[in-house]
């Protein structure tokens, strides 16, 4: 069973560890992770940031070139599976009312799958939404969930081949035309990969955890209503403003007030090892840093490149899985704001829509809707559109070209376009807005997050960004490495998530402070006895090459109802 509960109910002796340094590179999610956790225990910790803050790919800004509208790097849920995500955010004040967890986090969202023609279908029954928001037939959810189900109930099978295969494409091979495309259309928004690369082994894990989670969250009231619970099945939490203002903001003041020292664009450059330890490091422009204790929390890419700088240190076990873990490159995801000179009402709150039929898997969201109502919005927005681009490599249908080769102009107007001519969106502003169409409200500005390079080479970002593809479930490292003072952390290294998101992030960061000081505790999924047993079963058949335990049951069922049927027919002959 998981670990559940709090680590640590309030701040814990130093147990002699107050002369023990550790330096931490990369203020994203995993490197807060970990100082947090470390810095309650008694040592002295340090991060070291790239960025002139922090936050990672989850951070936000606010530009005066762009009205000061809030923009956030990409879409960032939370489902009833971050256990230690939530866990982590009860601990870190957002005011002196209460906790991140307490102030920060909104009620679910609505997820609806909206058509370019039909009506929207939204995720509100649970299970017994799917077929009709992904428009299955019966035999389509047959094949769909048999498939599905596989997946859950495999171990070996699933890490070592599922892993390699295009969970699309294995998906379209049982369903129907429609159902395939509109069903792929969720990948992005859900899994965060875009259909191209995301594995069969990552889309089932991702589903299993989702609709099996346990144990679920509660939340007090609020100004939205009474006390509620978030468990297996519900929708998926935001924050109720801006990430860095609602979250990294106050995580690094609370950090700060403890003890940890932050030092910004400070990027980690080398590692000096002497065969054995790490014995000092380097960063970028020459500047040394004496730690006892190194742990890596960069991006995979930046992390190879780091290593490959020290040609020995590069050899080691978990360090030489670095150069075919980033094989694929990085992943294109672009998110953009839409801002309106007028409110646009929905005729349901926290609404989420998903474009199923759009060339570049757009997904969106109203902030307004999520934000508390003091959230500035911009320079006279009264309604923010907030999105993300979740396919790089299908074309547009203005100019017939790819995310990935648009300039920044073209992929804007191909984003409204394909926003306006969602018909099923339509028809929803029209019913909550006096029948006024979507395309009479004025667009008063429309922006992509400002790092991305748009050029004729193709589109960049100035920070990479990593997914699980097809080709990288192999190469995932653990957070310790035989370099007894060197440690990793970040949501590509191993962890019970098993899926690229916020929840890996966090718990590989506890993992990296465990491995420094066991008595972290890290908040393991939910693993029913009962699928645990047909995993081992799955294994058995796998390790002899035999097919799914699944697949052999139903046959072996198919083959006794006809024995039955036969002698049932020549006892009655």
């Amino acid at each position: 069973m998981p670990e559940t509960g709090s680590p640590f109910s309030g701040p814990m002796p130093p147990a002699g560890n107050q002369n023990r340094k550790v330096a931490i590179f990369g203020g994203g999610i995993a490197g807060l992770s970990t100082a947090h956790e470390l810095i309650r225990l008694g040592y002295v910790v340090q991060v070291y940031e790239a960025n002139g803050e922090a936050g990672g790919f989850f951070r936000s800004a606010r530009l005066s070139e762009n009205g000061k509208t809030p923009s956030e790097y990409s879409w960032h849920g939370m489902g009833p599976w971050y256990h230690n995500a939530f866990d982590l955010m009860q601990q870190i004040p957002f005011d002196e009312k209460g906790s991140i967890y307490d102030r920060a986090l909104s009620r679910p969202i609505n997820f609806g799958i909206f058509p370019n023609q039909g009506d929207a279908q939204f995720f509100d029954q649970g299970v017994r939404s799917i077929p009709k928001m992904f428009e299955m037939s019966n035999w389509d959810w047959v094949k769909g969930s048999w498939l599905m189900f596989k997946t859950w109930g495999s171990h070996r099978r699933t890490e070592v081949y599922y892993s390699t295969l295009n969970a699309a494409e294995q998906w379209k091979a049982v369903l129907s035309e429609r159902c395939y495309t509109t069903w792929r259309s969720c990948f992005g928004p859900w899994i965060g990969s875009d259909w191209v690369r995301v594995s069969l082994h990552t889309a089932g894990q991702f589903f299993c955890k989702l609709f099996i989670s346990r144990p679920a969250h509660h939340h007090p009231a609020d100004s939205d209503g009474p006390a509620w619970m978030h468990g297996a099945g519900d929708g998926w939490l935001l924050l109720r403003g801006p990430s860095s203002e609602f979250w990294f903001d106050r995580w690094v003041r609370d950090m700060i007030a403890k003890g940890v020292d932050f030092f910004w664009e400070a990027p980690l450059e080398k590692l000096h090892f002497d065969g054995s330890t790490i014995l000092s490091a380097e960063l970028a422009g020459g500047t040394p840093v004496q730690a006892d204790l190194y742990v890596v929390a960069t991006d995979p890419f930046s992390s190879a490149q780091i290593f490959a700088r020290t040609p020995e240190l590069e050899q080691e076990r978990e360090l030489k899985l670095f150069r075919p873990l980033i094989q694929d490159g990085p992943h294109t995801q672009v998110s953009f704001r839409i801002a309106f000179a007028e409110a646009i009402r929905f005729p349901r709150e926290r609404t989420a829509v998903v474009l199923a039929d759009s060339e570049f898997n757009l997904t969106l969201f109203a902030e307004e809707q999520i934000w508390r109502p003091e959230v500035d919005l911009g320079e006279n927005v009264k309604s923010l559109w907030t999105g993300t681009s979740c396919v790089s490599t299908v074309p547009g249908r203005i100019h017939h070209l790819p995310v990935k080769f648009c300039s920044k102009e073209q992929f804007l107007e191909e984003v409204i376009e394909q926003i306006l001519n969602c018909q099923s969106l339509d028809a929803l502003i029209r019913e909550a807005n006096g029948g006024r169409r979507l395309r009479t409200f004025p667009i008063l500005r429309a922006e992509v997050w400002h790092e991305w390079r748009f050029g004729p080479e193709g589109i960049q970002p100035l920070h990479p960004k990593w997914v699980t593809t097809t080709h990288t479930q192999a190469y995932l490292p653990n957070q310790t490495t035989s370099i007894s003072n060197l440690f990793l952390a970040g949501a590509h290294t191993k962890t019970s998530a098993d899926v690229w998101s916020i929840e890996g992030a966090v718990e590989s960061g506890r993992l990296a402070a465990k491995g420094i000081d066991p008595r972290v505790r890290v908040i393991g999924q939910y693993k029913p006895l009962w699928l645990e047993f047909l995993k081992i079963l799955n294994d058995a058949c796998y390790g002899i090459g035999a097919p799914h335990f699944l697949n052999l049951f139903l046959g072996a069922l198919v083959i006794v109802i006809i024995v039955i049927t036969l002698v049932a027919d020549y006892r009655f002959i």
